[in-house]
């Protein structure tokens, strides 16, 4: 790939992926002094970040059975982690970022049994609280049951790309990452660029979906991948209200039946709904699911008119560490194998976990050398109701 006229510098590390994963290493490891580049195929988010329906949470939807799991206690810490970033006081700075909400919402017709019991423990006073309903917010005007306020939120991932790519744009490759772009030499790996070659002393593979192909191109040995699939919901309802909360009424599984987030597009509200709907949705065709969803929400968010509403499906295939089990894991991942180390946040909220088992993972920063290159430059993309 190389040709006379490429010249070669050195760098600390090439990321591959431009998601979460790999922005948030981009940034901390510009902070710390690493001189690394990043490597996108398509745009920015457009694989798994955009997505997500950006909640930062403390790990609550994930103790429905009445117990606190090695899951919810993993990403326990992590809103006050992120809220340390919005404003300015960590190795990851997101001030500016947009937020959809800043606080999160269980809600129930009914509860009883053993979650209800342990969202009353005072020791997860401020994690979870049941609300009065004269302090409910005015997107439950209308409901009857009960309402937790969480102390999650909801980013908007659009505006949390654009925080963790600023300054960094020079940095930022569009580059399909595979064999013929990378090659080992010496223990590096070396990526060809159109004008330059990058001697990287690690390679950090934040691939997503595109993590196993590049494993399976660079044969890069004992690293295993499960892939998840979700079969999302989009709502483009007639009213304008704007909703943030785990439906938990009628549970039959121990995760909320209906995951609401909101955003807008073009004015609109857009209702954005993941859960157990997301999650059983996968066999489902289309049709199917769309009828699955508007079911559910004039049974459970019936207090709203959706007679009107229009709906669309978002396929989201959530790549991951192989589990025992083929669940979700609990925590972020980090795997070195010599100089190539791959990394999964696992979830949104994770992503600064990651950052932390990353530096226990890489060496020192080495190299300062200038980085020119007039190779294209990766850009954000948009979110699947634009």
């Amino acid at each position: 790939m190389s040709t006379p006229h490429h010249h070669s510098i050195q760098i600390d590390a090439a990321i591959i992926g431009g998601g979460i994963a790999g922005l948030w290493l981009l940034n901390l490891l510009t902070k710390r002094g690493y001189n690394v580049v990043l490597l996108e195929r398509d745009a920015l988010g457009c694989d798994q970040t955009l997505a997500s329906q950006g909640m930062i949470h403390g790990g609550m939807k994930y103790a429905l059975a009445g117990a606190l799991s090695g899951a919810s206690e993993a990403i326990a810490d992590m809103p006050a982690r992120w809220r340390r970033c919005i404003a300015g006081a960590d190795d990851v700075d997101l001030t500016g970022m947009r937020l959809l909400s800043d606080v999160y919402y269980m809600f129930a017709a009914s509860l009883a049994g053993k979650f209800a019991s342990l969202a009353g423990a005072r020791a997860l006073r401020g994690r979870i609280d049941k609300l009065d309903s004269q302090h409910w917010p005015e997107a439950f005007s209308g409901f009857s049951g009960t309402v937790y306020q969480l102390n999650d939120f909801v980013v908007d991932t659009g505006s949390l790309l654009g925080c963790l790519i600023a300054g960094h744009e020079h940095r930022a490759f569009s580059m399909h990452a595979d064999s013929e772009r990378i090659s080992s030499s010496d223990e590096r790996y070396v990526v060809h660029l159109d004008d330059v070659d990058l001697h990287a002393a690690h390679l950090i593979s934040c691939a997503g979906n595109g993590a196993s192909q590049l494993l399976e191109s660079l044969n890069v040995p004992n690293v295993e991948i499960q892939q998840r699939p979700l079969k999302q919901v989009i709502a483009y309802p007639q009213h304008n209200v704007r909703l943030f909360g785990h439906c938990l009424t009628n549970l039959s599984t121990s995760e909320p039946r209906l995951t609401i987030t909101t955003h807008e597009q073009d004015g609109l509200i857009v209702w954005y709904m993941g859960g157990q709907l997301a999650s059983s949705g996968v066999n489902q065709d289309d049709a199917v699911q769309i009828a699955n969803a508007r079911a559910d929400l004039e049974r459970y968010v019936g207090w709203l008119d959706w007679s009107e509403t229009e709906f669309a499906v978002k396929w989201v295939n959530r790549a991951e560490p192989m589990q025992m089990s083929g669940l979700k894991p609990d925590e972020a991942f980090v795997q070195r194998e010599g100089n190539f180390i791959q990394c999964f946040p696992t979830k949104l909220t994770l992503a600064p976990d990651m950052g932390d088992k990353l530096l226990n993972a890489i060496g020192p920063p080495a190299y300062n050398d200038e980085l020119r290159s007039a190779h294209p430059r990766a850009h954000i993309g948009h979110p699947p109701w634009s």
